[in-house]
């Protein structure tokens, strides 16, 4: 059953803490998997996009999304929505609100059109309390910016990946319980986020293996191109089967974890086409810097098998 956000606010108000889990669907039960949701498929009204429902959730998305992180024109984000590009991904990291923020941007392009658009955001969990970025700040900040009450997918972005530089088990833990934790379903519970996940660029089979047994979180963005390890591909399908939504990024980097370079396949269309061919992948969110790129993306989106 879906509630909406007027109900949530309601009825958080009608009950314990205790209780806020399961009403914000933060909790899985072996009845409620279908197999087939997070890979079922269907295309748009228009006939120009495939779309996949994200796991467990009731999102469905474009095959291809838009890596906002190096965007800076507006016009660019609305064609690829014109063409049928429907959820954007970005983090409060790119831009941190200054003058070059990609939140700023992204809001630019979906002013008039957020219902159409599916907004995933991602978040830094390491910050402590009191400090100019805590949590709270980079939340209503990135609100602000997009010119939304609401975030589709909130992601907590790489924990522990930011210095200090954490090991796998704490960056866990912090995402686990605790303050950080509260704030999130507090918020999910208003209305505020429609789902929650945490992305990842390295540790890939540990992360997802997490992500699909913790019980908090419905969908894990995770680094994955043809030069992935198998066992990062085994760990996806199993958790897609769980019902978590998968979103690769890094689709067309294949040794960004060796040199750092970005989109440095031989053949991007080819590298994209290789993702989308993977059952146990929702959508992948190429980053996009001109129309080039984005009609590409979408060319190579139309004609995955």
């Amino acid at each position: 059953m879906n509630i909406t956000r007027r109900t949530f606010t309601k009825r958080v108000a009608e009950i314990g803490t205790g209780s806020i889990l399961a009403l914000a669907g933060c909790t899985t039960h072996a009845g409620d998997i279908d197999p087939g949701g997070a890979t079922r498929e269907r295309r748009s009204a228009n006939g120009k996009s495939n779309l996949r429902r994200l796991g467990n959730t009731d999102l469905t998305l474009s095959r291809v999304g838009f890596g906002a992180q190096h965007n800076q024109d507006p016009d660019l984000i609305r064609y690829a929505l014109d063409q049928g590009i429907n959820h954007i991904e970005t983090s409060w990291l790119y831009g941190m609100g200054g003058p070059r923020s990609s939140c700023k941007i992204i809001g630019k392009a979906i002013s008039g059109r957020r219902d159409s658009v599916r907004l995933v955001v991602a978040y830094e969990a390491m910050v402590p309390p009191g400090k100019k970025f805590w949590l709270p700040n980079q939340f209503e900040q990135t609100l602000r910016e997009l010119g939304t009450d609401h975030i589709d997918v909130f992601l907590w972005h790489h924990p522990g990946d930011q210095p200090p530089k954490r090991g796998l088990k704490e960056s866990q833990a912090v995402i686990t319980a605790g303050e950080r934790v509260e704030l999130m379903l507090k918020w999910k519970a208003e209305g505020k986020i429609r789902w929650c996940g945490v992305t990842f660029h390295d540790d890939q089979e540990e992360w997802v293996k997490f992500v699909a047994g913790c019980g908090l979180y419905q969908v894990a963005v995770v680094a994955f191109n043809y030069n992935s390890p198998e066992k990062v591909a085994n760990a996806l399908r199993e958790a897609s089967l769980k019902g978590v939504g998968v979103i690769a990024m890094k689709t067309q980097s294949p040794n960004y974890l060796a040199t750092a370079v970005i989109g440095d396949a031989p053949d991007h269309g080819k590298a994209l086409g290789w993702v989308l061919s993977k059952e146990y992948i929702t959508a992948a969110i190429p980053g996009m810097t001109a129309r080039e790129q984005v009609d590409l993306n979408l060319q190579t989106m139309r004609s995955a098998v």
